[in-house]
């Protein structure tokens, strides 16, 4: 494939042979590329840029850059060399007519039929299942219609999926560029990720979501997808690794676009379960434009078990369905995102087999596999109302679904609902005239507000085909009423798309707001609850604490919150625990907590336990946190938290374990760390830390556990240090540091007499100053008894024969990443005139592994679960 003038990348996974949850996100960008968005007069840039007297490397850079065909505002640049990435996008950001310079973010991996494995596929039949016989009923799908799937590629020889595999109109096998498009040869789609016209899947997980769409029905083979008959249309960016990034992401869009605008492809959606934290300005307006071109956009809502937004799942565009994933049994998936303002419904996605890589079949969980659920239910929809547009099919999903069975699903989600292609009288295939009205903002029953200030108001309000007029909210007590609009003014965002937006102003004056699916409670924040409800059993200053953090992480809104501002008795509030009238532990995991962390931390001056992990917590750590001093507990993990890491976790003296992973803490770790001697396990992995681990670590003796895995922080080059390393029992290194393998030489080949004393003379050295490790291994000869085989001298006693042996030994050196290997044969001469007995063993291996060698094939294991959308 040739490319002129091209680019992008971005992604999300969540699959396995067997099945596979929730992807711990890469915190990572390209470190030679960003994404450049201009303002209207592009060309009038690039002339100023081309005729400037400044010819300096960047504007070089600018006018090489890779554009899009239909996105005409956007370039991707590169970095010219001895210029940081920081400093291009500072000079790239003040030029003129430049409107945003984004880092190119990295991104990651989320009828019936007589198909034999069909009865396995428990995702199509009754609930909580989307029941798609009632649809086949009507229809199987439609050969002319065409989906994409914007993912690893998929396997288009697979024998479930070759018939139903896009084929391009408008190309022919001959090597040239027969569209005019810029690629050669696009015959089933594009490789972005390769810069190839080959989008065959590496990895698995794109043919595993294809399958789901789409996989040939009634064909006596394999499975069934939610279409017999569809085309999907491979777009490849993600490695196979599950990795791509923005820019790459954007070209697919692009590709895409332009097959639907200037060649009549029908497309009808894209499926898209991958998926990043980090919102993309550049990504939005691609999506944007796949809406005005009439595509639909299904993404996985993430799998990182949270409510912080996912994107591009998250954006709130009148395209874009978000999924979330539930099991067999109805229950909302235990690694699935959620949030009633971002994520549209459920679908199955836990246990789904579909097909895979060699001609094979896998089951795999994650909202990767949810996504593909209702893209493939739009597709089979639009085949049987060819009349819908885009609008009209998203709100056919969204309007008729299942009742969801888990609370969380009813709460947490948009619609409340789980995917539903026809049951009776419901679901998409029936939906006519029904509508549906779901309070968006606020996403509690019961809010709690200071005097004077405003609450920002969403009602979904949706029929069939657009948008549902609703009346305006009354304000009980009195004849005030908010006024909600659609139409693309003031606080709302789309014209027509349903989401009807206002404000109101609080008064402090408590009030009861009635909406069409229920009440809220408004009333003021009770700032003075401790000392109204004359708290003793704790000091009236650490209940406060309390009750400020409850209002401050939007408390209503808690997974569980039992006895919080309820009663007196703090330490029977949930979470709390107190010893002689202090509050010892704060334990709210996995909790659906918001917002910044600004706990008072003065006035808890006992506090031992401090554990938050699991929510959606944002912001910085802050330098407050110094004051607890007694902390020895401390999880932040699989929250959204940011920022460098304070100085003042120096002050935490008593810390045992503390654990930061799954969040966005950049900068390098602040040397105090190393001062906290009482640290036994220290978790930084997932994070966007960076630079050399300070010397100071090396004073934690007694760290037990320690992980930098997925971060950019690497171990000074010196032997003490990756001694002291070495020396911990649960190690997760960074595996991207730079490393060279150790050398090693298993010795001469020699000849010994039968039953002599033999030591392997092995050496080994290591140019980075790593401890190596060794081991012996017999991989030929009859077997004998390896004496000291984690030594570079290992010994033996040769065997005794009366016909000469040929012994083989392999020496392998391994440091923290790397390991090399050496062999050497030892000739056994028979003794002189003598018999002996003769080994029977022939070839058998003796394999002895140190201690530490078995604990690495641990960690490899582990660091092998491959995680995903799902996201």
């Amino acid at each position: 494939m040739s490319k002129s003038a091209w680019l992008f990348g971005g992604l999300m996974l969540g699959v396995s042979l067997a099945s596979v949850q929730a992807e711990p996100l890469a915190r990572d960008y390209h470190p030679e590329r960003l994404i450049v968005t201009f303002a209207p007069g592009i060309e009038r840039l690039q002339a100023q840029s081309t005729q400037a007297e400044s010819t300096g490397p960047l504007q070089q850079q600018l006018q090489q850059a890779r554009r899009f065909s239909q996105f005409t505002d956007q370039a991707v640049v590169r970095r010219p060399a001895g210029v940081s990435l920081q400093q291009a996008q500072a000079e790239l950001q003040a030029m003129p007519g430049v409107r945003s310079v984004e880092l190119d973010y990295k991104v990651r991996k989320t009828q019936q039929p007589n198909d034999p494995r069909y009865s396995q596929q428990w995702y199509l039949q009754a609930l909580p299942g989307i029941q798609a016989e009632g649809a086949w009923a009507e229809s199987t799908g439609n050969q002319q219609l065409v989906v994409a799937v914007i993912d690893t590629g998929v396997d288009y020889n697979h024998p479930d999926l070759v018939a139903n595999i896009w084929q391009n109109p408008l190309e022919q096998a001959n090597g040239q560029d027969d569209s005019g498009n810029g690629y050669i040869d696009d015959i089933r789609g594009i490789d972005t990720a390769n810069d190839s016209s080959d989008p065959m899947d590496d990895d698995g997980h794109g043919t595993l979501i294809a399958g789901i769409i789409a996989a040939a029905g009634n064909n006596n083979r394999g499975i069934a997808g939610v279409n017999w008959q569809l085309q999907i249309l491979p777009c490849k960016f993600l490695d196979d690794l599950g990795e791509g990034f923005t820019s790459d992401a954007i070209e697919c869009l692009d590709y895409i676009l332009d097959l639907k605008v200037n060649h009549g492809i029908p497309i009808v959606a894209t499926n898209n379960s991958w998926g990043s934290p980090s919102f993309s300005s550049a990504l939005y307006q691609a999506v944007q434009k796949h809406h005005d071109a009439g595509i639909l956009f299904v993404a996985s809502a993430g799998n990182s078990a949270s409510s912080l937004p996912f994107y591009p799942a998250a954006f709130d565009l009148p395209n874009v369905i978000s999924v979330a994933a539930h099991d067999r049994d109805g229950q909302l998936a235990d690694f699935s995102n959620f949030g009633r303002g971002h994520v549209s419904l459920s679908a199955p996605g836990v246990q789904m087999l579909s097909t895979y890589l060699d001609n094979g079949y896998a089951s795999s969980s994650g909202t990767s596999m949810a996504a593909p659920v209702v893209t493939g239910l739009a597709a089979l929809l639009k085949s049987a109302r060819p009349d819908l547009d885009t609008q009209g099919l998203k709100h056919h999903l969204l309007v008729e679904g299942a009742a969801a069975n888990d609370s969380r699903i009813e709460r947490y989600t948009m619609t409340g609902q789980m995917a539903l292609a026809a049951d009776g009288n419901g679901g998409a295939f029936n939906c006519t005239s029904q509508q549906l009205f779901r309070r968006l903002k606020p996403s509690t029953d019961s809010v709690y507000l200071a005097p004077d200030s405003w609450l920002d108001i969403q009602l979904l309000g949706i029929n069939c085909l657009g948008s549902a007029p609703v009346a305006d909210i009354a304000v009980v007590p009195g004849d005030e009423f908010i006024e909600l609009r659609d139409d693309g003014n003031g606080q709302d965002r789309f014209a027509g798309d349903g989401i009807h937006s206002g404000r109101w102003w609080f008064d402090g004056t408590a009030a009861t707001l009635q909406f069409p699916d229920g009440e809220v409670r408004v009333e003021t924040q009770q700032a003075n609850f401790c000392a109204e409800q004359n708290v003793s059993a704790v000091p009236q200053a650490s209940c406060d604490a309390l009750v400020a953090f409850f209002y401050q992480t939007e408390g209503p809104g808690w997974f569980e919150r039992s006895g919080w501002l309820q009663h007196s008795s703090v330490c029977d509030w949930y979470g709390v625990s107190c010893q002689q009238g202090d509050i010892t532990a704060l334990e709210l995991a996995q909790n659906n907590l918001n917002g910044d962390l600004q706990l008072d931390f003065g006035v808890l001056p006992m506090l031992t336990v401090l554990d938050l992990a699991g929510n959606s917590l944002t912001g910085a750590i802050p330098a407050s946190i110094e004051a607890a001093s007694r902390l020895q507990q401390l999880d932040l993990s699989k929250n959204g938290f940011s920022g460098a890491l304070p100085a003042a976790l120096g002050q935490l003296s008593a810390l045992q374990q503390l654990v930061l992973a799954d969040n966005f803490f950049s900068g390098s770790l602040p040397s105090v760390v190393g001062s906290l001697t009482n640290l036994n396990w220290l978790d930084l992995s997932d994070n966007n830390l960076q630079g050399t681990l300070p010397s100071s670590l090396t004073q934690l003796s007694q760290l037990q556990g320690f992980s930098y895995l997925d971060t950019r922080l690497c171990e000074p080059r010196n032997s003490n240090y990756y001694q002291w390393l070495q020396a911990i029992s649960f190690l997760d290194v960074n595996p991207d540091c730079p490393n060279q393998a150790p050398v090693v030489s298993a010795g001469e080949n020699r000849t010994v007499s039968a039953g002599s004393q033999v030591q392997l003379q092995g050496s080994a050295s290591d140019a980075d100053g790593e401890i190596l490790h060794y081991s012996w291994l017999q991989i030929a000869g009859p077997t004998v008894q390896l004496s000291n085989p984690e030594t570079l001298q290992a010994s033996f006693i040769s065997p005794v024969s009366a016909q000469t042996q040929t012994l083989r030994f392999r020496l392998t050196a391994s440091d923290l990443r790397t390991s090399s290997s050496a062999e050497v044969s030892i000739t056994v001469q028979p003794q002189a005139g003598g018999s002996g007995s003769t080994s029977t063993s022939g070839g058998a291996l003796l394999w002895l592994l140190p201690a530490w060698a078995l604990l690495m094939i641990g960690r490899c294991r582990r660091n092998r679960v491959y995680s995903a959308a799902s996201l």
